[in-house]
This record gives C-alpha cells, structure tokens and sequence, in this order.
C-alpha cells in the first residue's frame, strides 16, 4: 500500500511538472509567433497607433487631456509602461502586443484545465488560440486589446459562476474596465451581456456572491477617480471624447452616413450570404450551440434555468455581438480566434448536457480546429491580408532601421502610393524625420499617421490626435458634427497655451489632410503653407 501511494505521488509531481513547462512552453510560442509577423509589413494608421501617444505620456503628456482619442486610454499606459522597461523602441512595442498573445493564449489554457481534463486538446486549442488572435494584427491595436480583455471577462465570469468563488467577481470588474478603456467596442456590448446575466443569476439563484463583484467595482471606480484628479483630465472630456462623439460615429456606420466609411453602411452593406459566407465557421459553431440547446430542453422535456444553460446562452449571445461588432466598425477583421476558444466551450457543453463520449468529440475537434488554424494562418498571418497587405508585395519590403535604428526588425512595406516604391518612402521619411529634429522652434506640432517622430527624436512633439481620416470617423472634421465646434476651440487652446509657431503635417498619401480646415482651428492667427518635399508641409503660424 505504502508502495502505491509512493508511486502515486511520483506521478503528481511528473504531472505537475509537466503542466509547469506546458504553460512555459504555450507563453514562448505565443509571444515569438505574434513578434515574428508583428515585423512584416505595416498600415501607418494602426501599426502606430500606440507608439507616440506611449512615449509622450512617459514625457509628461495624456491621452484626453493633452489630444483626442477615441479609443480608450489603457493601451497608451501600456505603451509607455513598455517603453519604461525596454527603452523607446520597436522592439518594446510589439513586446506589448506579444504579451497580449500571450496572456489570452494562456490564460485560456488555464480556463479550459479548470473545466475539463484532456490537456492534450486544450493545449492545441490554446496553441491555435496564439496563432488566430493577436499575430493577425501584429502591433498593438485597440480593438484587439479591447476583444482580448472582452474574452478575459467572458472566461472569468464563466468561472466566477460555475466554480462559485469570489476572487472571480472581485477581479472581473478590473478586466471589463480595462477591456471598455482599450475600445468601447467589443468591450461595451460583453459589458452589456455581463451585468444583464449577473442580474439574471442573483435573482434566478438567489444568490448574493456579487458582493465581490460590487466591491471590485467600487474599487476600479477610486482608481479612475484617483487618475482624474492626479492627470487633471476633465471628466467631461473623457465623457466626450470615449462615449459622445464615438455614438456619432456609430449612428452613421449603421445608417450610412455620408460622412461614415462606404463599407459601413450597414443596412445596404449587410447580406445574409456575405457575413455567413465570412464568419462561417464562427456562424456554425454558434448554430450547433442553439441547436443543442434545443435538443436538450426537447429531451428533458421542459425548460430549466440551471447554471449550465444560463452560461450557454450567455456564451451564444457574445459570440452574436462579436460578429455583430465586426460587422458595424467596418474594420479589420481580428476574431477568428474566437473558433478554438468556441471550440472548446462547445465541447464541454456537450459533455455537460448530454454525457457523450469526450474521445470521439476531440477527435473531431481536433480535425475541425487543426483545418481552420491552418486556414487562416495562411490567410492572415503568412499573406498578411490584416492592414490591407493582402495585395502587396511583401518581397519588395525594406528594412525599417533604414529609416531610424529604433526600427530595428522591422520590414517595411505600406499599402499606400508608396507600395511599389518603399525605398521612395523611406527617403521622403528620412527627410522629415531630420527637417523636424533640426527645427530651431521650441514648440512645434505635428499632424501625421505616422505617429512615431516624437519617439524617433526623443523628442516632446506635440500631437492632436491618435488618428486622422476625413468624414468624423477620427475626430469631428465635419461641421454637421455637434461637437466639431468643441473640437477647433480644443485644437485652438492646445496651440496657443503650447505657443506653438510651426505645425508639420507629414502625409502617407498625396491630399491626405485637405479635409482639415485650419482657418477653424487657427482662428485669429495667420500661418502660411510651404510644400517641404512630396509627403511633409509646413504651416507656419504668425500673430496678425
């Protein structure tokens, strides 16, 4: 007897060991494969959406406060707590992009463990998982952060219900409040789902476990109270910028505004073939989830709201928005991920309702995961369809430290004017970069997509905005917008409390800023335009 025990214990500890260096093993691969596509190509307006706004809050400077957003504010502490760490550089920005990969990645495995014991299967739907999420992208990308977080609080209330155990609720807050502070969507529609299905189960299960929940709430609540007065950002501003402007923004992807992206014209946009055609392998894995809903209220007969159905539902309604989201930004597509993780609470739906045989269902799902990973990393890692590089020439690609040695890795390629002439580019940029470094002017400005000359230069350059793309898809450009006003006298007050003299504007195509209307923002100065080279213009502001 004292024999087996022994050996019994041997086998733990092999197990535990084995677990140990799975997770190491699983963090590795996530984080090299995102770093290894996150060089391969760029689209100024994404890639770079973090890497200025990261390093001017290391130099003092907010989002909000300082320039307008319409994402959140999480990935730009993010960014500048990474810059910290590694220095201001390539690498340390798609660091914070391989770390994201790599927390879904694991966590996830760590989620699907909790819950079910084939370690084999969820370590291929964790590794699948690492190959559809983040390297579709790359760089660090609000809408990415903001569907990672989004899964997070997903697999946390999850377990938060079926394992009954407060430190779930107590956490889950924080993730829904970073999750919505990186982009209000997804995040705002699982946010949405969330509170509605914890209402549903205090009152259906009597149960008050949510005093975790309220306390973590109250608490994620201090914290941006804290931040609002230690900043000194104006609430209404954060108000305004991350939840007024953005519902004009979505009033017209859905309605088709003229001033709204083409392809967001949603009510003419939408077709029943287009998005099962697109989403197809999502669409089904959400059918086979009603479907065994239904055969299984059909087999007992009668509708019982235990907890095992009221997460099915839940689980049915997210994967919904998420399409629906995808759908009504118009955007990148990024949630192809969301099959092995579906996979994966699929499985164990049908092992919790019906008490099949888990052997046969792997193996199936083993199939199943292995051709859609292998689909789509083909598709969107290997031919880089994400950020429009699907119809480039990704040979013709230059190496970025050509431009600056903080781009070290990186392979440039844009998807602009410039594709066929990177090189072309490049030179144009180098240019820039020094007519700006060698400016005399102590306070200057600039307009660009491509937002890394503060960073370039160790420079503390001053920006206005995240983005610039014409029709209030970025910031109020037209004055049919209600806040358009607000905006010029925000633009307005930043360059005369900053006495800025000079504003650059450096554009990814030719006419790119036209939209702008500078006599708006500038109001009662005078400036004068001077074309510097092919993609920089100066404005120069004067007192009358």
């Amino acid at each position: 007897m004292a024999g087996n025990h022994d050996n019994k214990l041997t086998m733990d500890y092999y197990i535990s060991k084995f677990n140990y260096i799975t997770y190491i093993l699983l963090s590795l691969f996530a984080f090299y494969i995102n770093y290894h596509f996150s060089n391969i190509g760029l689209f100024p307006i994404d890639t770079f959406s973090f890497f200025d706004s990261g390093y001017l809050i290391t130099q003092g400077y907010h989002p909000v406060k300082d320039f307008w957003i319409i994402s959140g504010i999480f990935g730009d502490y993010t960014q500048a707590l990474f810059f910290q760490i590694f220095g201001n550089n390539w690498n340390a920005y798609i660091f914070h992009s391989s770390f994201m990969n790599m927390i879904i990645s694991v966590f996830f495995f760590f989620f699907l463990n909790t819950l079910r014991g084939n370690h084999y299967l969820n370590l291929l739907l964790s590794i699948s998982v690492a190959i559809l999420c983040y390297p579709v992208a790359g760089t660090p990308f609000p809408y990415q952060h903001s569907y990672i977080l989004s899964l997070l609080s997903i697999m946390i209330f999850y377990l938060a219900i079926y394992k009954d155990d407060n430190k779930y609720w107590f956490i889950l807050p924080f993730v829904m409040l970073a999750s919505f502070l990186s982009m209000q969507l997804p995040s705002g529609l699982i946010n949405f789902l969330i509170i509605i299905f914890i209402l549903i189960y205090s009152i259906t299960f009597k149960s008050f476990f949510f005093k975790s929940f309220l306390l973590g709430s109250t608490v994620c609540l201090l914290i941006l109270l804290i931040y609002f007065l230690l900043i000194g950002t104006n609430i209404e501003d954060f108000i305004i910028q991350l939840i007024l402007f953005p519902l004009t923004i979505g009033e017209g992807r859905i309605l088709g505004n003229e001033s709204a992206y083409e392809s967001a014209n949603l009510l003419k946009k939408m077709t029943l073939r287009g998005t099962i055609g697109h989403f197809k392998f999502i669409i089904i894995l959400i059918l086979a989830n009603l479907i065994s809903l239904i055969l299984y209220f059909k087999k007992n007969k009668k509708f019982s709201f235990e907890k095992k159905i009221l997460l099915n539902i839940f689980i049915f309604l997210c994967s919904i928005s998420f399409i629906f989201h995808q759908l009504i930004t118009a955007n990148q597509t990024f949630i192809f991920s969301l099959i092995p993780i579906l996979c994966g609470l699929y499985l164990i739906q049908l092992i919790d309702l019906f008490s099949l045989s888990e052997k046969k269902l792997n193996i199936f799902f083993l199939i199943f995961v292995l051709f859609v990973t292998i689909k789509y990393h083909q598709d969107y890692n290997i031919n880089r369809k994400f950020m429009d590089l699907q119809n480039i020439d990704l040979n013709k690609s230059i190496e970025a430290k050509k431009i600056h040695k903080k781009f070290n890795n990186l392979k440039w390629i844009t998807p602009h004017s410039n594709q066929k002439e990177p090189d072309k580019e490049i030179n144009l940029l180098k240019e820039a970069i020094k007519t700006i470094s060698e400016s005399n002017l102590k306070e200057i400005a600039v307009v660009t997509n491509y937002q890394f000359f503060s960073t370039l230069n160790n420079k503390k350059i001053k920006i206005f905005n995240r983005w610039y793309i014409a029709g209030n898809n970025t910031h109020p450009s037209n004055k049919e917008n209600k806040y358009y006003n607000y905006y010029n006298d925000k633009i307005y007050n930043s360059i005369k409390k900053n006495n800025i003299k000079k504003i650059y504007l450096i554009q990814t195509y030719s006419n790119e800023f036209d939209f702008i209307n500078f006599k708006d923002q500038l109001k009662d100065f005078c400036f004068n335009r001077v074309k510097e080279n092919e993609i920089l213009i100066s404005i120069n502001i004067t007192d009358c």
